[in-house]
Formats: C-alpha cells, sequence, structure tokens
C-alpha cells in the first residue's frame, strides 16, 4: 500500500496539489490547475492523479471557506461544494482531513525558513513561542492564528476577514463612505481583496472625478508602473487598510510570535508599501501602542505555504 497523502490547497480561483510521504512535510510533484477548468472539486483531483500517474492513500486539503456542516468546499466557487467522507470514499482514500486554507497557512508558519519570509519594520524579533496569527488578501481575506497549548501549537480557523473594518482619517474617508453606500457594513475582505483593491480604486477615481473601472490585476499593473496617480494612490489607501486590520488581528491572537502577511495581492503590490507608514499605521491602536511595538509583521514569499501546513497535519497523524 502506498504511504503517499494528498496535499491541496484550494482557493476561490486557483488550486494547488502535491504529494507527500506520511510523517515528512517536504513534498513533491507540485501542481497548479485553473479551478474553471473542472465542474467539480473531485475532477480536479482525479486530474491531478492522471497527471503524476500516482493515487495516494490519505489526504489533507485547506479549502478557502468554512468547514462545517455537511457540505464543504471554496466559498466563491459553490460547484465545487462536496461531502467529505463520500469523496474520501470516492477517491479510495483511507483518512480525508479539510481545514481552511488559513488554518493551513498557520500550521505551517513553525515550518517556514528566513527566506521564505521579508520582514516589515524594524521590530527586532518575535516572541519565543508567542502566538502567530496570519491574514491574506486574495479572492477573499483570509485569517488564522497558531497558539500555544502548552508544549504543541494549535492552529485556530477563522472567518475574520468578514469582520467589520474602520474608516481611514483625512480625505480617504470620503473614499470608504462612498464604498459603503456600495457595500453597507464594510468588512475586511470588502476592501482587503482583488475586489476589494477595485472599489478602493473606483471610489478614488469618483472622487477624482475620473470614475474608471479596472480588473485588480490591471490597478496593480498601473500602480507598480507608476503611470496612474489614482492606481498608485489606491494601493496606498490598500496598504493602510491592511495595516489597521493587521493590528486588530495582532491584538485579538496576542501575537507576539508576528503578524505574518501572505497573498498574491499583497505580494504583487509589495514594491509599492511604504514600511514605516505601514508599521505607524499597524502600531495605532491606543492604548495598546506599546504591546503592538513588540510583534513583528512579516510578508510570506514562500509560493505555496498551505501545501507545508497541510503536511505539517499528515505529520502528526
Amino acid at each position: 500500500m502506498t504511504d503517499l497523502t494528498l496535499l491541496g490547497d484550494i482557493g476561490g480561483t486557483n488550486s494547488r496539489f502535491a504529494l507527500v510521504v506520511q510523517g515528512r512535510t517536504d513534498y513533491r510533484d507540485e501542481r497548479h490547475y485553473e479551478n474553471e477548468r473542472f465542474p467539480t472539486f473531485q475532477d480536479a483531483i482525479e486530474a491531478y492523479f492522471a497527471d503524476v500517474g500516482e493515487r495516494p492513500n490519505a489526504g489533507v486539503v485547506a479549502i478557502a471557506g468554512p468547514v462545517a456542516g455537511e457540505l464543504v468546499g471554496p466559498t466563491n466557487r459553490q460547484s465545487w461544494l462536496f461531502n467529505p467522507p463520500k469523496l474520501a470514499a470516492a477517491l479510495g482514500l483511507a483518512r480525508f482531513d479539510v481545514i481552511n486554507d488559513f488554518e493551513a497557512v498557520a500550521q505551517a508558519l513553525p515550518h517556514l525558513r528566513d527566506g521564505d519570509t521579508t520582514t516589515i519594520g524594524d521590530v527586532a524579533g518575535a516572541a519565543a513561542g508567542g502566538n502567530m496569527a496570519v491574514l491574506g488578501p486574495g479572492t477573499g481575506l483570509g485569517v488564522g492564528a497558531l497558539v500555544r497549548d502548552g508544549s504543541r501549537w494549535v492552529a485556530v480557523p477563522s472567518e475574520g476577514g468578514h469582520a467589520e473594518i474602520g474608516a481611514p482619517a483625512g480625505d480617504w474617508a470620503k473614499a470608504h463612505a462612498l464604498i459603503r453606500t456600495k457595500v453597507g457594513r464594510v468588512s475586511g475582505e470588502h476592501v482587503l481583496s482583488g475586489s476589494g483593491l477595485q472599489r478602493i480604486y473606483a471610489a478614488l477615481g469618483t472622487l477624482a472625478g475620473r470614475p474608471a473601472e479596472h480588473s485588480a490585476a490591471e490597478i496593480g499593473t498601473a500602480a507598480v508602473a507608476g503611470g496612474d496617480a489614482v492606481a498608485v494612490e489606491a494601493t496606498h489607501l490598500f496598504f493602510d487598510y491592511l495595516a489597521r486590520f493587521s493590528g486588530d488581528v495582532g491584538l485579538m491572537f496576542a501575537a507576539k510570535g508576528g503578524v505574518f502577511l501572505y497573498g498574491g495581492v499583497v505580494q504583487k503590490l509589495s514594491p509599492l508599501m511604504d514600511k514605516a507608514a505601514f508599521r505607524a499605521a499597524f502600531e495605532a491602536k491606543s492604548p495598546l501602542e506599546k504591546f503592538l511595538r513588540q510583534i513583528p509583521t512579516r510578508l510570506i514569499t514562500h509560493p505555496t505555504p498551505g501545501l507545508i501546513g497541510c503536511a505539517a497535519v499528515a505529520s502528526h497523524w
């Protein structure tokens, strides 16, 4: 019988699969797929098995959505909802665990190497054994944490990305008010996601008398190139939202081990991040500024930490 475990990191737009020998975290045969190519989640997994020519006997997959109820799946892809026991039986898997995607990234945090992250700001170092939190804008906004329970780490899944976010200061408050007229209660995900960047850009463009709509990818490309002043300002407001929300997450989880940022949106826009401004907004949480000054902030640059986290889960079976 094979001793391989299927690993899966399932987002709203793309899925990543790999195989790992049970008990280890160094996975192999990584493949990426566009979700829209497959009618169901099972179809995507079967395509992966066919591509690598192997069938594991167990699996751990992380999904971008809540893991509760009879049916689970990515929040933004309803056609991929599945029943875990039935899918395991259909795939011939003896064990099949399904976890939240940011629970998986949280599980990966102790396994990341120095070259897998970059530091934001000048905080010297994390508290040894301190709680860690991670959040990441992408198709949605994921939030998770890893907390210490005696001698072991416990991952805490979360739907914190749907928590409400406050208005920025100054003229940017007008953009926030415009966004609120469109969505009602403004959650973190409404502004800290690909569609969130589009909302910010549209609001700032309206205020500037140049209303326009572009995709998040187009806005990001224009901002990095520097040729679109509204795109550049949208990026600055995006990072202000992200810094303030990250500070809130740091407080929620008492994350003295660090707050980590992850996701394609942040990675693409990171050259435009003003690290000093980010830290100032992150720490501006009176009366707990001193507490937040001790929390490091880091950007995860490893491309697939969710797969590392899934492998970490399987290694503890």
